[in-house]
């Protein structure tokens, strides 16, 4: 039997980027699967196809006995003689079945079977293709947009984003270009499916190492972030070199390098600020765009500490129902009361 198969399997391979020796192994599985279940065979069924011909053999092993007991798995000497010159009581011999018995129905569920697996194998190469988009950001298509959510496309992958991951008040269209973090890609029955949002602080960190060289080189670390987002995110950096501007680099020349992480994200604002192992100091940088005019810790084991500054300065400080104010306390990790100075 041939099946004219290796010109199909190497279409198989371009396409669909499954390897033809991959897809072999299968098929051999399934064929013997498929004759096992037609035939009800007893006796071990081996299936070889040839990797240069694509002909499909059949082989049974048989045990070689004086007298026959169990005709589905045993044969006599002299007749096992005549497949195999060596056989001898007591071996096993491995003959070949008549390949005209493998009726059409046993191809047939060996196909489906193939196209289950090979289903299968699609689904784990396309797991293993985006893998790698896991923590990071990609560009996704919109594809339909209802009130709960919107279908994305992502290369090959259709996911879709909840309208809670949106940022607040944002609303996207059908085949819009649409920046998303993928927080985690998991397997189901259809195939992988990519977790994707744009309302975690990882998005904004994303977002500037894509824009920002030195962020991604590592020669600036992000070392906190706080996040209320379609509201304020603040940023600290700490450069690992003396002659680098961390605030300046993500600023970008003329603002550039912002401006883009601040389109995707609008009407949202960042505050970019210096780290400090010096508690005093980086409360005092936390309250930007709002400046301090002197920090007292009150209890550096309970982290709560008092941030002074000026009448003018105290609603900017504490922001818009308190959110300038709750952004430096996560960010910091310290308890912060802001007062008037006196």
């Amino acid at each position: 039997m041939n099946l004219n198969l290796l010109d199909a399997l190497e279409q198989v391979e371009t396409e669909k980027g499954i390897k033809k020796e991959e897809v072999i192994a299968i098929l051999e599985s399934a064929l013997q699967s498929a004759y096992k279940k037609n035939f009800g065979a007893e006796s071990p069924v081996e299936v070889r196809i040839d990797r240069l011909t694509g002909d499909i053999e059949l082989f049974e092993r048989m045990q070689v006995v004086e007298e026959i007991e169990d005709p589905l798995t045993e044969v006599q000497l002299d007749e096992a003689l005549e497949s195999d010159n060596t056989a001898a009581v007591g071996k096993e011999i491995v003959r070949k079945i008549n390949i005209k018995k493998f009726k059409r129905i046993a191809a047939q569920t060996a196909r489906q079977v193939l196209i289950q697996k090979i289903r299968e194998i699609e689904k784990e190469n396309l797991y293993d293709r985006y893998s790698d988009l896991k923590g990071r950001i990609t560009t996704a298509e919109v594809i339909r947009v209802v009130d709960d959510f919107a279908d994305l496309r992502i290369g090959k992958i259709e996911t879709r984003i909840p309208t809670k991951e949106l940022i607040p008040g944002e609303r996207v269209r059908p085949s819009q270009l649409l920046k998303v973090y993928v927080a985690d890609l998991v397997k189901s029955p259809k195939g992988p499916r990519l977790l994707v949002t744009r309302r975690t602080p990882e998005f904004v960190v994303q977002l500037l190492k894509l824009q920002v060289p030195e962020i991604e080189s590592a020669e600036v670390l992000i070392k906190a972030i706080a996040r209320e987002e379609g509201i304020r995110t603040k940023v600290a950096l700490e450069a690992q070199h003396e002659r680098i501007d961390p605030v300046g680099a993500c600023i970008g020349e003329g603002g550039i390098r912002i401006s883009e992480v601040l389109r995707e994200i609008q009407p949202e604002k960042v505050d970019l600020l210096r780290w400090s192992t010096n508690p005093a100091e980086l409360i005092s940088h936390s309250i930007a765009p709002a400046s301090a005019v002197d920090v007292k810790i009150l209890d550096e084991e309970k982290r709560e500490a008092t941030v002074f500054v000026s009448p003018n300065q105290l609603s900017l400080a504490i922001g818009r129902g308190g959110q300038n104010a709750r952004l430096a306390a996560r960010l910091t990790g310290w308890k912060i009361d802001i007062k008037p100075v006196i």
